[in-house]
């Protein structure tokens, strides 16, 4: 009985080793936006659901996908350093909302033909994921790229990259050029405004973080 389990455990190991050799980062990582894509264009285009219910379920995958905290420390750039713990935490928090309200309500309108990764590149730290997407009333393509961050075998998107424009590097520009200006409290206190004008346009006064982070 013991050399049954025994060859039944080495069996399973050797099988595992080879799954993981046959399926590298970036097949999963592909996997993972091909996934995110179908999901979004399935919302768009359901029309049994109300506007209200498509932005809703939209910003819930954004949310999902997302490692809105790693996010955060970027766009605030430089002034993580010099910020508070108390202004940290409050922008932590705020941030999310801003991002997902922000970009989430974007994808609305995806109702499309077709969602398709077209590679995934190794950078540094992070994969670029290059995809297009194909318009329900055009056959212009959309370049549409991901810049995914690998943790322990999770994935999670760090950067939606449209026609070649980052959010993260255009979102660290205009947050550091206010608070530059403004100061870090002043600046806190516009993005608060400016994230319950997209709670109300977006038709909910707030949304529950996922549980996956």
């Amino acid at each position: 009985m013991k050399k049954i389990l025994l060859t039944l455990t080495l069996f399973f190991l050797f099988n595992c080793e080879i799954f993981a050799q046959n399926n590298p980062p970036q097949d999963m990582i592909r996997a993972f936006v091909q996934i995110l894509g179908d999901q979004i264009i399935d919302v768009a285009k359901d029309k049994s659901l109300s506007d209200f219910q498509r932005k809703q379920k939209i910003i819930n995958l954004i949310d999902k996908s997302t490692d809105s905290k790693w996010i955060a420390r970027f766009v605030l750039g430089k002034n993580h350093k010099t910020a508070n713990e108390e202004q940290k935490k409050q922008f932590m928090s705020m941030y999310r909302e801003f991002m997902i309200n922000t970009y989430g309500p974007k994808f609305n309108n995806y109702d499309g033909k077709k969602f398709t990764v077209n590679s995934v590149e190794k950078q540094s730290n992070f994969y670029l994921v290059k995809s297009e997407f194909i318009p329900k009333n055009s056959d212009v393509v959309i370049f549409f790229d991901f810049r995914v961050k690998e943790n322990e075998g999770s994935f999670s998107i760090v950067d939606f990259i449209a026609e070649g424009v980052s959010l993260i590097e255009t979102q660290r520009s205009e947050f550091n050029s206010s608070i530059n200006e403004e100061g870090m409290d002043k600046f806190l206190e516009n993005l608060k405004k400016r994230i319950d004008i997209l709670r109300v346009e977006n038709g909910k006064s707030s949304t529950k973080k996922s549980s996956k982070k």
